[in-house]
This record gives C-alpha cells, structure tokens and sequence, in this order.
C-alpha cells in the first residue's frame, strides 16, 4: 500500500511543477489541439500499463505518462467547459455530463470486471486504450476559432495566492479527501468482495445511481444557492468515510459505496458549478491551471502522507487513518 501511495506522491509532485507548461501550450495552440495531444498519451499509458506484468519496472515510468497527459488534458478541458457553458443552465449541462458519462460507466466497471478476470488487467488495459484512441478523432475533425493568450507562471500564482479567492483555495485543499476515494477505497473493496467481478458489479449499480442522482442535484443547483445545495449533502459525504472501515461485508459494503456515491455528487456538482462561474470572470484557462495545481498539492501531500502511515501501520490499520483523513479533508469544501 506504500508503494502505491508513493506512485501518487511522485506523480502529482511532477503535476504540479509541469501544469503551467500544459497552460501555456493551451494559451498557444487552442483547446481542442491540446485535448488532441492528450487522448494519444492517454493511449500510451495504458499500453504501459499493459506491460507492467512483464516488464515491473514501466510502473516507475507510468506515473510520468500520466503526468504529461493529464497537463493537456484537465486545464484545457476545464477551461472548454468554463468558457463555453451556459451560465444560467450551468447545472443542467454538468448534469447531463455526468449522466453520459457515468451512463457509460455502468456498463464500464461491469465489463472491465469481467474482463479482468476472465483475461487480465493487461487485456483491460490495450482495450481501453482503443477506447481512448477512438475519442481522439472528434476533435481532429473539428477546427477550433481561438486567439493566441499570453499565459505567465505568475499570473497563475497570482490567482492562487489572491484574498478574492481564498475561499477556491481553502476548497481545493480538502481534494485529498478525493485521492483516498478513488484508490485506496476501491482497493478496499476489492480486498472485501474477492474479486474483480464483484467489485464491477458493485461500482455498475452505483454509478446508475449517481447518473439519476445527478439529474436531480443538477436541477436544484440552477434554482438554488449552490453553497446550500453542497452543504446539505456535505456532512453525508463526511459520514461516508468514517463509515467505510466498518465496512466489513458485501452487503455493508454496497450500502456504504452507495451512501458515498449519493453525497458525493451532491458535493460535486455544485463544486464545479462554482468553480467554472467564477473562472468565466477570471480567465477560463488561468483560473483551471490555478484550482488544479492546489488540487495536485493538496493530493501529492496526502499522498505522502499515506507513505509514511501504510510504512509504519498494518494494512486495515492504514485503511481506517486513510478514511478518517478524507473525512477530516471533506470538510474543508465547506469553504465554498
């Protein structure tokens, strides 16, 4: 468990030294060309991925490839939705992303459990590859209209360190809460369920439920005030973690991953509806480099962190601090 907590503590320390260079290409060359140059790198991960049973020492290069992608990948894409989404449906349209994309994704974990068990992660991983080369080709049949930025390393750092934005700041922080969500607790039920089929099973359903969740907490945030709607579900979000050592079977597991899932999106939604309001006024692009290089700090020190604590602890030892640290985290989006 250290040693995976020390591939994230590598991998988001580069992030965040390299981010700016991702804005500057974007500035540059347009939004779509960088997500253009991200999807083949995004490709060239999980062909590395691939081959980590039999060459173990690409897993030392993986976190370098996905630091590279993930630099045009998030701030160009951020900045797409910040700059052309509608400011009075905002909610409406993050809704119908997620349902697309988490609609998909009930088949996803569903079919890649199988498939993992059936034929292997190495399989898995070429298959989503493919996957991944195939959502490339829209945005090279499209032109983009865009006008050359200039985009400065201090310009990013001033929005950072701004009093008019200490309350992103403050927000952003508490993304290590999300880290320890999307690594350590699907090891987690991997360990509890057994297998890759289960664990697929599991993350299907609940991603129906946050597709329909989503709808909903969509609506609401376009007719309502965005800070209530989050802080309704954030102490829900809060108990999802500290339930999630407790976790001990697979039907407490499922209620638990779903509980977290519900309050998740509540918490998320209008998180980025904010966010992508307020990047509108500051600059779409600068202010995406900016909330994602503290999301990096905030993720490459919990991560460090976990190195130290899955180092000195027994595994379940480590699991219940990683679970009361992301409780502890959440509570910092309070912020927004």
């Amino acid at each position: 468990m250290s040693t995976i907590a020390l591939y994230y503590a590598l991998h988001y320390t580069l992030y965040v030294w390299l981010l700016p260079l991702g804005g500057k290409f974007a500035s540059r060359f347009g939004l779509e060309r960088s997500l253009s140059v991200a999807m083949p790198l995004f490709v060239v991960y999980f062909v590395a991925l691939a081959t980590i049973p039999f060459v173990p020492n690409v897993f030392w290069v993986s976190w370098i490839l996905l630091a590279v992608f993930k630099i045009f990948y998030w701030p160009a894409a951020h900045a797409e939705i910040s700059k052309f989404g509608e400011k009075k449906n905002m909610g409406t349209e993050l809704s119908w992303m997620y349902a697309i994309t988490k609609g998909v994704g009930v088949l996803g974990p569903l079919v890649g459990g199988f498939i993992a068990a059936i034929y292997g992660f190495s399989v898995l991983f070429v298959l989503a590859a493919g996957m991944a080369l195939l959502a490339t080709f829209p945005l090279l049949r499209t032109k983009e209209r865009y006008q050359v930025k200039k985009f400065t390393y201090g310009s990013v750092w001033a929005v950072i360190c701004s009093k008019t934005h200490r309350r992103m700041r403050w927000m952003m922080m508490g993304w290590g809460e999300n880290l320890i969500d999307t690594v350590y607790w699907p090891i987690f039920m991997f360990i509890i369920l057994g297998g890759t089929t289960k664990l697929g099973l599991v993350a299907s359903a609940n991603a129906l439920i946050m597709t329909v969740m989503a709808f909903f907490i969509g609506e609401i945030s376009d007719r309502f005030s965005r800070r209530q709607v989050m802080r309704v579900h954030l102490p829900f979000l809060i108990l999802s973690h500290l339930f999630k050592p407790l976790a001990g079977g697979s039907v407490r597991l499922m209620l638990t991953d779903t509980f977290s899932k519900m309050s998740f999106i509540g918490v998320r939604l209008p998180m980025w509806y904010k966010l992508y309001s307020q990047g509108r006024s500051v600059g779409p692009l600068k202010y995406a480099v900016a909330f994602e290089m503290i999301l990096a700090m905030a993720k490459a020190a919990t991560a460090w962190i976990l190195v130290v604590v899955f180092m000195m602890t027994l595994p379940y030892t480590g699991f219940v601090i990683a679970f009361v640290m992301a409780a502890v985290m959440a509570v910092m989006y309070a912020a927004l």
